[in-house]
């Protein structure tokens, strides 16, 4: 582990037009600000298959390429972002997938969500919150939440200032940076 805490941040979204990686974008100037060091880990750039390992994940034995350096990924890190939209009041695919392929990677990870939608996010991550619950990583309780506003969008539903939506939900995202990197620090003292 790096003397600074290595904090990934999962853009949840894979779709060409999305507001997730903006968001993800500011996460990291915060992470970065805060002492730690952001590691972007975008789905859409990740582009893992559905899952296709033989073994069930908790085995922890992998045979492709594409496993192996995902969990090498997750293994290096002090402490996880996930960054999700609100798809019909759930997670995206994409980041279930990706969580699915790993099991003790995740365990006792200090870890944070931060949905986005027209409300908020508020359903995709109850959802979210309880897989990671589940597989046992330490689940930050608050999270936040960025719900969109009228205007937000252009006429080619594309965000119109993504740096000013990100901005309406600054002092909780600086917080929610200030715990994770916190309990990630601890982490890597009682290493």
């Amino acid at each position: 582990m790096s003397a600074r805490p290595q904090i990934g941040i999962i853009v949840g979204s894979t779709r060409p037009v999305r507001v997730g990686r903006p968001v993800a974008d500011g996460i990291a100037s915060l992470i970065a600000a805060d002492g730690a060091e952001p590691v972007m880990l975008d789905l859409a750039e990740v582009a893992l298959p559905l899952l296709d390992e033989a073994l069930p994940p908790a085995s922890g034995v992998r045979t492709n390429a594409h496993s192996i350096a995902w969990a090498e990924r997750i293994e290096a890190l002090d402490g996880v972002v996930f960054v999700t939209p609100d798809y019909n009041s759930g997670y995206p695919a994409a980041l279930k997938n990706a969580i699915d392929y790993l099991k003790q990677e995740w365990v006792g990870k200090p870890a944070a969500i931060v949905s986005y939608g027209w409300a908020g996010g508020a359903a995709a991550a109850a959802q979210l919150a309880s897989v990671l619950g589940y597989i046992g990583l330490a689940l930050d309780e608050e999270g936040v939440q960025m719900p969109f506003q009228q205007g937000d969008f252009d006429e080619s539903m594309r965000l119109a200032d993504p740096a000013a939506f990100v901005a309406r939900s600054a002092e909780p995202l600086r917080a929610l940076v200030g715990r994770i990197v916190a309990a990630a620090s601890a982490e890597l003292v009682d290493a």
